[in-house]
């Protein structure tokens, strides 16, 4: 309320050359004619109109306009605020001065609120009260003129409201960009709570408004972000929401002047700066692959989609779905079934197959079933009710040392929001930080899985190593004793064919242990070779069966053979068969009790041989059958374990098994139930001509009955550097006739050779300084009439499949590996030298 004047500057007096347009609304004529007269005094010309209602002042209204409107509080039936509200809503801007006489403070900010440019009080109005007054209103309805015209030419939303909070003004630009009509405000509620549910986010309201509300009471600036729907796309941007209370001179707020600014593009690439780097921190902070694609899902969902899936192409192996998640976590598990019945197909020319072949990125705005049913297969497998079909999605490549590893997948429902450049942009950026985490997660997994492979293979060569150990001391251990007991003296002489018994039995186990190792060593440097011919299998069974039959005696196990007539050959390494069948009865042997029977039956079946063992032993449970040919593999590998063995038998088997183009099958109904091992070999096939039978190359030979003088008068020359090895030869080899020469080295074997001229030349391989090869390099050099073609054998330790190859092709005649029984070295020379002369002499060679 004005109670003092105010000073006047030049502009605050209104434009005289023509008089203001007035309308005085009074119901008092003397109040009339009073102010009439002030303005007379105060020298303002005015054509003023006279209403005693507001009925007719509207009516005035109505037929023209005003610059200026003076409006008593109380008229009769209604008081000014009623006139006032009555003038809003006619949608007047003219000026409007309150006067009355009487009222307090509170009635003055009632008036300012409902659209009361000032308030005077008639008691104490005079010719300059009224005078500046009118100047001021003008002044400010001027500005409000001026700021409207200047609003109308911005390209921004520019609003104002009253006192109360009431929108009064909206520029065009707003009716253009929300898309509503010009109306308005009504008795019927806030209209800001109006325009805010039209066109503001309903998460935004509560806020924006609050924050109106708490600027109003306060008198200060507004200030607020929300999101305003554009109506051309129906697009929700960001809105920086702003205004300043514009005060009269007394300090009264009159009006409220706002803007609002589009801020979504400097506000979205802010939340993307912020959400990137948050996915940066969360992502790299682990290297478990389950963790970061746990939290790739928890930073997509639910902010860029309703689901989400990370596809990796395996190498060799088909399309994996590592990751799937969806907003909903009880659909998860459906999703899952979903890919597993509908995988990806690989010709799809949409979806995570074609991003995978071009590697780039797809992205669909609005996806029809025709694309679903392209992309994915059927769709009606995608629910019955649409719940898994998107609408609309993006999948992005991820990308890892210039080649596509894997795809990301990103969906929206049907319902829901329809992807833009701007999402696949922010998607991309985040695959590419997701790409780098899950590559390292996937060279993390893969560093872990061969750390564990080492640490497994370092355990099981030590569980290996303790293995080879225990089973070779243990016949060590025998062979150690009773020799001890024999040269001291300590054992009866009732007793020492006993105790010679032991130790050839523990040698021969021991050979037998160092044999499989060779073999297994064989297998793995794939060095392994068989000399195929023509096989008769009934014999090879014969053979293994008469090579355990003692030991199956010794244990009371009985043994049979159920063998038919006239069978068919197959074609294959006579020894290696006789091994596979040995390895099975040996393995059935030691697990069948004392009373327990071993059965073999041999039939012929669709051009293959059948070989079945079948013993009444221990059985082997059913989750290890598909183990047992396995390497070092045991069913009782502990040290409590009541059979000894390396686990060696059986993978041997199958190997040799492979190399003839058989099968090797288990059976067991489980412990204690006995256990069937069924061998598959084809049969040979039909051939014309005689067959040319290999000369063994290896002098593994069946020994036959020989006299003692076998080799009587026979000159050989012995080399090794082994004293123990030169004495055993030696007694052998005089024990049968023979003349014997022996050198401790190559260069005295050597000199030796040119001295006495042997007719044999028995020499170890590895020896110091000047090896067995060295040697027979310079035996080869000499003339004929020296030595030069002196028949050589090598008799060495070096037992491998390259070392008798080797020998061989050095010149040796024979190749034969240590240990040796006497009887068998005896016959080698036999052999080589003529004096073997049974026809019936079968020969067989072994591989190293």
């Amino acid at each position: 309320m004005s109670d003092a004047p105010a000073p006047s500057r030049p502009g605050d007096v209104p434009d005289t050359s023509e008089p203001l347009r007035l309308l005085l609304v009074d119901d008092d004529e003397v109040d009339r004619l009073m102010v009439q007269r002030l303005l007379r005094q105060g020298g303002i010309a005015a054509e003023v109109v006279e209403a005693t209602t507001g009925a007719e002042a509207l009516a005035h209204l109505g037929a023209q306009s005003f610059d200026i409107i003076l409006l008593d509080f109380l008229l009769p039936g209604e008081d000014g605020l009623q006139v006032l509200r009555s003038l809003g809503r006619r949608g007047t801007r003219s000026p409007i001065i309150v006067l009355t006489g009487q009222g307090n403070e509170q009635t003055a900010v009632d008036l300012m609120k409902a659209g009361a440019s000032d308030y005077l009080s008639k008691t104490k109005l005079t010719a300059e009260h009224l005078g500046q007054s009118l100047r001021q209103a003008l002044r400010l309805h001027l500005a409000q003129q001026q700021h409207r015209a200047l609003a109308e030419a911005l390209p921004q939303i520019v609003w104002t409201s009253g006192p109360d909070g009431r929108p009064d003004y909206l520029n065009q630009r707003w009716y253009d960009y929300t898309g509503l009509r010009d109306r308005r405000a009504s008795d019927e509620g806030p209209h800001e709570l109006l325009l805010a549910r039209d066109v503001l986010q309903a998460e935004d309201i509560p806020r924006c408004l609050g924050r109106w509300s708490e600027s109003r009471e306060s008198g200060t600036a507004f200030e607020c972000e929300g999101r305003i729907r554009r109506h051309a796309d129906g697009a929700y941007r960001w809105h920086l929401i702003q205004a300043l209370p514009l005060r009269n001179a007394h300090g009264r707020i009159i009006q409220w002047l706002g803007t609002c600014t589009d801020i979504d593009d400097q506000k979205r690439a802010a939340e993307t700066l912020s959400f990137l780097a948050e996915a940066s921190t969360m992502l790299t902070a682990s290297l478990e692959m389950s963790v970061t694609l746990e939290r790739l899902a928890a930073l997509i969902l639910p902010r860029l989609g309703d689901w989400c899936a990370v596809y990796l192409l395996e190498d060799d192996g088909p399309v994996r779905q590592a990751m799937v998640a969806h907003a909903d976590p009880s659909r998860v598990p459906l999703l899952k079934e979903l890919h597993r019945a509908f995988p990806p197909s690989t010709t799809a020319q949409r979806g995570i197959a074609q991003v995978l072949r071009t590697g780039e990125a797809e992205l669909e705005h609005e996806l029809t079933d025709e694309h679903l049913r392209e992309a994915l297969g059927p769709v009606e497998a995608l629910g019955p009710d649409g719940q898994f079909q998107p609408g609309s999605w993006l999948v992005v490549p991820l990308w890892a040392q210039r080649r596509v590893f894997g795809v990301l997948q990103v969906c929206a429902s049907r319902s829901g929001r329809r992807y833009t450049a701007r999402d696949l942009e922010l998607v991309q950026e985040l695959a590419r930080r997701a790409e780098i985490a899950i590559d390292n997660a996937r060279l993390f997994e893969m560093a872990k899985a061969e750390h564990l492979i080492a640490e497994q293979a370092n355990r099981a060569k030590d569980e290996f190593l303790a293995a080879v150990s225990h089973e070779l001391r243990t016949p060590l251990m025998a062979m150690l004793g009773w020799t001890r007991m024999l040269r001291t003296g300590q054992l009866a002489p009732e007793k020492h064919a006993r105790a010679l018994e032991a130790v050839e039995r523990n040698t021969q186990v021991q050979t037998q242990l160092i044999e499989d190792l060779l073999d297994v060593s064989r297998i793995i440097t794939g060095k392994l070779r068989l000399e195929i011919r023509p096989v008769n299998p009934g014999d090879c069974i014969e053979a293994a069966l008469d090579s355990v039959r003692h030991a199956a005696e010794a244990k009371g196990v009985t043994l049979q053979f159920d063998r038919p007539q006239d069978l068919g050959s197959i074609h294959g390494d006579a020894d290696r068969i006789q091994q596979m069948v040995w390895n099975l009865l040996s393995n059935a042997i030691k697990f069948t009790p004392k009373g327990g029977q071993v059965a073999v039956r041999l039939r012929q079946a669709e051009g293959h041989v059948l070989i079945v063992v079948d013993d009444t032993g221990q059985g082997i449970p059913r989750g290890y059958l598909s183990q047992i040919f396995e390497r070092f593999w045991q069913v009782d590998g502990s040290s409590t374990r009541k059979h000894g063995g390396l686990g060696l038998g059986l993978a041997i088997v199958r190997h040799l098994t492979d190399l003839h183009g058989g099968t090797i099958e288990a059976f067991s109904e489980g412990e204690g139930q006995g256990t069937r091992f069924t061998l598959t070999l084809p049969l040979a096939k039909p051939t014309t001509g005689k067959v040319e039978l290999p000369l063994p190359s290896t002098a593994r030979l069946d020994v036959p009955h020989l006299p003692m003088t076998v080799l009587q008068g026979l000159h050989v020359l012995v080399v090794d550097d082994e004293p123990d090895a030169r004495e055993l030869l030696s007694a052998v080899l005089e024990s049968r006739g023979a003349v014997v020469f022996t050198a401790a080295s190559a260069h005295e074997g050597f000199e030796k050779l040119r001295l006495f001229r042997p007719q044999v030349v028995l020499s170890d391989i590895g020896m110091p300084g000047e090896d067995g090869y060295s040697l027979l390099r310079r035996l080869r050099a000499l003339p004929d009439d020296q030595g030069g073609q002196t028949p050589a054998i090598a008799l060495t330790a070096f037992a491998r499949m390259e070392d008798r190859t080797r020998a061989l092709l050095a010149g040796f005649q024979m190749h034969v590996p240590k240990p040796i029984d006497p009887a068998e070295l005896v016959s080698v020379l036999a052999t080589l030298t003529g004096r073997n002369l049974r026809s019936d002499e079968r020969r067989r060679g072994t591989s190293a």
